[in-house]
Parts: C-alpha cells; structure tokens; sequence
C-alpha cells in the first residue's frame, strides 16, 4: 500500500499568503499609529526639556535668552548680518550639553549651511580660522522631532525642529533698538526676537496663556510646499502680510529657501524663530523688495508638523498642549503675544 505524502497544494499555500497580506494590511496601520503616537509623545518631550532648560536660564540670569543674538559686523569685519547665535546656543548648559557649550568660542560668529535655493540666499558663512566649525554641526538630539520625515537630510547635522516665538511680531529683526521704517510703531510682542530680553513677569498676559516655543518641519533642500519659504512682495502692515502670503499658490511660488530648520545655531528665522500671523501648518514666506535693513522684512513663519491635526506648543510655564490647525486666527494671535491683553476663548 502506497502512503500519501501530507502536503500543501499550491492552492492551500496561496490561501495562506493572501490571509498573511490581510492581517499585514490590517495591522500596519495600527503599527504606524502606535510608532507615531510614540514620536508625538518624544516631540513633546523634548519641548519640555526645552522648557526646563529655559526656566533654569531665567533662574540664573533674570531673563530668556535672545532670539537673536548681535551681529558680528564691526567685531568680525567682513562677516555678514546673518551668522548670530540663537536661544538654542545659549540653552545648551541647561539640557545636558555643557561640553558642546564650551567647546563654543563667542567670540566668533556660528558657521552656517548655505540656505540658498532658487535664490542665491544667504551663502555658507565659515569663520576664517574655522572657529566653531564643528560645535555649529553637532546634533543635538533634544532639538529634533522624531516625527519629521526630513531625517538627517543634507550635509549640515545640527538641524532643527524647535522654534522660538517673535509674537505677532511680522518684521523680521525689529527690536527695541531696531525700529521699523515702513511700520512705524510696530513693537515685538512675543518672548524671542531679535536681542529680546524677555523676563517671565513682561509676560503680562500670563505664562499659561503664551506660547514661548513650537515646532516646525524641515526642509530637504527640495522644493516641498509643505517646508519652503516662499517669496512674496514686502508688505507694511500684518494682516497684509497675512492675506498676501496665504493667497500664494504654494505648488508655483518662488522659494527663498527649501532648507528650512538646517541650523540650531543661527538666529534667523529660517532656523530658530517663528511667528503667530499665520495658523499652524499654512504657508511660510518672507518678503522681498524691503528697504533698508530687515527690521522691515515682512515674514509669515507659522509652525508646522508632521503630525496630524496641529502642532505641538510649549506655554510659558512649562507646559506643552497639542493646538489644533483649525484653532481661530484671533486666539492663535493672542497665544503668541505676551503684553496685548488679548481674550482667549477657543483653547
């Protein structure tokens, strides 16, 4: 008597691999939802270490740091407006990073990536000693969203995903001692700008009422709509601004930048300071054709995320709320002033 050989037939096994795919198809998107609420919870995170970071400075030095730090035009002869440090690079004792702190000489300007990219937009700038060179490049792991699909894109490591807040401030480097010309009486109105020495009690407003931080994606140096900073002709006022930068069509417009975020260290608001004109997740631009110095560069810089809905916000004490995109334009602008005594109702 012959024994049959116990097998599958062909058809068996391909019922098999159609019900795996199934299952696979069924459970990958619970995966990605877990893997991304995971990210989202280390997002926030590292917010809340930059809070604690921030506090401690205030704790030592009665104030924030700046958003943006002094120009090394005079003291360095020969080196652009833009190379300035920003409130990360004076933040770094107080998250752990003492040693690349004062590996930092600040004496010398940071060494920046080149931001150009359709448009020749501030060039790589190198000290000629090389002084900072590779402090300017580290990565800080606190600075960085897990959720952007930008990952270590680029040549530059020391990226960034967490911003500062200028207000509703729409002018790029307007200060108490920098004054608009085309926007006479404009006034910083949030924690970090240009030489700002914000202290917790400017903050009128009250700390659980005002955004000091939030994120935003970075660029891979490839024009995307969702990361670019795209031209728009300089405006004077901030709804302006507002209206013409939204009315951009992001998939034609010109961008001043595809490398959004490339720099922790440069205090410019394509690295390190954002604004509130603008809802989360809209369009970013920056105005060309402004006279004079950049304390009359329109710029609408809202935060964005890869994460859905919103953005992710650290409040002046301490605390970090997820604000939705479909948050009102009124509420948004209040959350990001520190002094306008603005009424907040949908938050």
């Amino acid at each position: 008597m012959v024994r049959r050989r116990s097998a599958f037939t062909l058809i068996e096994l391909l019922v098999v691999i159609a019900i795996i795919a199934v299952l696979v198809g069924l459970l990958l998107p619970a995966v990605q939802k877990v893997r991304e609420a995971a990210n989202r919870m280390k997002c926030q995170n590292n917010l809340k270490q930059i809070g604690i970071g921030l506090h401690h400075y205030h704790d030592v030095y009665g104030r924030f740091p700046f958003g943006k730090g002094p120009d090394y035009t005079v003291s360095r002869p020969g080196t652009p407006m833009y190379p300035r440090w920003s409130p990360h690079a004076l933040l770094l004792p107080y998250i752990e990073q003492d040693n690349l702190y004062h590996s930092i000489d600040f004496s010398w300007p940071p060494e920046t990536p080149g931001m150009a990219g359709v448009i020749n937009f501030m060039p790589a700038w190198q000290n000629p000693g090389r002084q900072n060179a590779d402090a300017c490049r580290s990565v800080v792991t606190t600075y960085l969203c897990p959720s952007d699909p930008a990952g270590q894109s680029g040549d530059w490591p020391g990226q960034n995903n967490y911003y500062g807040n200028l207000g509703t401030t729409f002018l790029c480097d307007l200060s108490e001692s920098l004054q608009s010309t085309i926007a006479p009486g404009e006034q910083a109105s949030g924690v970090f700008y240009n030489l700002s020495k914000v202290r917790i009690a400017d903050i009128v407003d009250g700390t659980s009422n005002t955004v000091i931080f939030s994120e935003k994606r970075r660029g891979n140096g490839l024009p995307d709509p969702r990361t670019d900073m795209l031209t728009m002709p300089n405006q004077n006022t901030l709804d302006s601004a507002y209206q013409t930068c939204q009315s951009l069509n992001p998939l034609t417009a010109t961008p001043l930048t595809s490398k959004q975020g490339s720099s922790w260290v440069m205090g410019e608001m394509c690295c390190t300071t954002y604004n509130h004109v603008s809802l989360p997740n809209t369009t970013t631009c920056a105005g060309i054709g402004f006279p004079g110095n950049m304390a009359n560069m329109a710029m609408v810089v809202p935060p964005s995320s890869a994460h859905t809905g919103g953005v992710n916000c650290l409040l002046g004490d301490g605390a970090v709320r997820f604000v939705a995109d479909n948050i009102s334009l009124p509420t948004w602008r209040a959350l990001g002033t520190r002094n306008r005594g603005e009424s907040i109702i949908d938050f």
